[in-house]
């Protein structure tokens, strides 16, 4: 019994040490958002991320305030409730750079994680859009030497068809100056930076195979051909229809046994009758 009190009270204090710490750290927080903004009437505006601050702090400061008062009437403080509000905090510090000064050459482990996820992603999402921009193109090769094949052989091309050719035929034309302008050892910037001045001098610059647009269409075309249908039927529908199943086979086996076996006598009355008549 007396470890049982005496657990008791060691969460209490612990719990009233959370708080205090909560309450310290939000008066941290304000002091800091104080000096950060200044004088509003120096700048003549505030800016939209200080007011969101702002307002992050107030959600953040009633939070506090409800607590404070379960604490006051002495009910008992969620821990659910408080191990949140102490996560948003130290989130909140981390955002605004509070205890997060560098000295030095520091390691942040999560960080690093966070933008070689962020690198990862990207890489694979460029890798992929350059793939498949490749095998755009080389279908419409193989395709434009078919129609080429076809009409040698005296087909007449449609209007479609000539299109087509003619996109083909710029697409290799630019294809080769962009593999070059791809393989100079430029920043990403520089590559965006030389493509944009290209593009405004000559907006079709792109083979249209590595644009946003068929890139689409292709995926669109992929998911409609290898959508597989499912039909979600409840037990009720699947009993009604096993049941119009079974009644449909039943019938049509009814009306074979009925042919089989009337349809042969009626024949056969017919034949002895035109016997008899003949005779």
């Amino acid at each position: 019994n007396e470890i049982r009190v005496s657990y008791d009270a060691l969460e209490k204090k612990k719990e009233e040490v959370s708080l205090q710490m909560l309450n310290y750290e939000l008066e941290r927080i304000f002091t800091y958002l104080e000096s950060e903004m200044g004088n509003t009437k120096t700048k003549g505006y505030i800016p939209l991320q200080d007011r969101l601050n702002v307002a992050e702090f107030g959600l953040l400061e009633s939070q506090m305030k409800a607590l404070n008062e379960q604490r006051k009437a002495g009910d008992i403080v969620d821990a659910d409730v408080l191990a949140v509000v102490i996560d948003q905090v130290t989130d909140f510090k981390r955002r605004l750079g509070i205890d997060y000064y560098v000295t030095g050459l520091t390691y942040d482990r999560e960080a690093i994680q966070q933008f070689l996820k962020d690198l990862l992603t990207k890489l694979q999402s460029g890798v992929a859009f350059y793939v498949k921009g490749c095998k755009l193109f080389w279908n419409d090769v193989v395709f434009c030497f078919s129609l080429f094949s076809r009409a040698l052989q005296g087909y007449t091309l449609k209007p479609r068809e000539v299109r087509t050719l003619r996109r083909t035929f710029k697409d290799v034309i630019t294809f080769i100056p962009v593999v070059i302008i791809l393989l100079i050892p430029l920043s990403p910037v520089g590559h965006v930076l030389v493509f944009g001045a290209i593009q405004r001098v000559f907006p079709d610059f792109f083979p249209s195979c590595f644009t946003e647009a068929r890139q689409n269409l292709l995926e669109l075309y992929e998911s409609t051909e290898y959508t597989e249908v499912t039909i979600n039927e409840t037990w009720d529908e699947k009993l009604v229809r096993a049941s119009e199943a079974a009644v449909f086979v039943l019938s049509e086996g009814a009306r074979q046994l009925y042919e089989r076996t009337f349809k042969p006598s009626k024949a056969g009355t017919g034949g002895d009758s035109d016997h008899s008549a003949d005779s």
